[in-house]
């Protein structure tokens, strides 16, 4: 096994669960990541939503997207409606935004990237509103 490398942060507030992520990651972060966001949503009711606010280079390699498909699943079964992606402090890059869309299209949950995080928590709380009254 290796050495984590990666970063992750994570708290639920009110429906919305907020990842403050710092990359690049590998598989081994990502299943830690995965068993905190699991721990977490324990026992939470959907539909609920995520925001992602995202430091430096976030990106995935190839097995550790593996493991994240796994964890979208997951979290598709327990009531996730819409994702979020805020990238802060340079930290954008199109490979980066086409690996998580290709993810997250590949689970049907829908996703959108804003610039500020007042505008994406905006943007979440409509689709979990909406999702609500489905």
């Amino acid at each position: 096994m290796f050495q984590t490398h990666g970063e992750h942060k994570v708290q639920f507030d009110d429906n919305i669960l907020t990842v403050h992520a710092k990359g690049p990651f590998n598989s081994e972060q990502i299943s830690i990541y995965q068993k905190v966001i699991e721990s977490e949503l324990e026992g939470r009711s959907a539909p609920w939503a995520q925001l992602n606010i995202l430091y430096e280079d976030c990106l995935y390699p190839p097995e550790g997207e593996k493991t994240l498909h796994a964890s979208l699943k997951t979290r598709k079964d327990i009531g996730i409606c819409a994702i979020e992606n805020v990238f802060v402090e340079g930290s954008y890059t199109f490979i980066v935004e086409q690996q998580l869309g290709r993810m997250y299209a590949l689970h049907d949950i829908p996703y959108a990237c804003f610039d500020g995080i007042e505008n994406a928590t905006i943007w979440l709380r409509e689709q979990i509103n909406k999702t609500s009254k489905l």
